[in-house]
């Protein structure tokens, strides 16, 4: 009998086979259905048996795709300006100890001490057609106002406010611009 866990199993993903919170139903990062995702044997299952018995999530969408997503901007009331590059990434604030910076560095506001690292992924959900916000964070984020489900993907929308932290201390909207 196959034991049910949280590890993505998608092979491309940067979260491959990483543990994820226990309660998330899909990766944060890809957007693959962790439905499927099974406690792998004993030793560690290769790329290749994963890239041959899990297909792709319908979700997530690819650089193949030839519909068009709007690029994601966050703006601070002090008029400085947070883009999304690709369909997925991280918000939070660079890590001094290996130096890692997350897709949306939030490092330099006033504040940002309490937004965590890692604070939240950003992804394109295809099948939405919206791009989705999972926390992971440890002081939480609101969605106009309404605190955020840790590891549950929610829809923004354009004109939301997205706040990380308590105390309204980090304030963000969000702008979707067709491209």
């Amino acid at each position: 009998m196959a034991i049910q866990t949280h590890r993505c199993p998608e092979p491309s993903c940067s979260f491959f086979n990483q543990v994820l919170p226990h309660n998330a139903k899909i990766c944060p990062m890809c957007g693959t259905s962790l439905a499927q995702a099974v406690q792998p044997p004993a030793r560690v299952a290769s790329a290749s048996y994963h890239a041959q018995t899990l297909a792709p999530s319908p979700q997530f969408s690819s650089t193949s795709n030839n519909q068009e997503r709007p690029q994601l901007k966050l703006l601070h009331p002090n008029k400085q300006s947070f883009v999304l590059l690709r369909e997925s990434g991280i918000i939070g604030r660079q890590s001094l100890d290996n130096g890692m910076r997350p897709d949306i560095d939030l490092t330099g506001l006033p504040h940002a001490g309490i937004i965590s690292r890692t604070h939240a992924h950003l992804y394109w959900d295809l099948a939405q057609q919206a791009y989705m916000i999972v926390d992971d964070s440890r002081n939480g984020s609101y969605l106009n106002d309404k605190l955020l489900a840790r590891g549950a993907p929610h829809p923004l929308s354009h004109g939301d406010k997205l706040q990380l932290g308590q105390e309204q201390l980090i304030c963000l909207q969000v702008e979707l611009i067709n491209n």
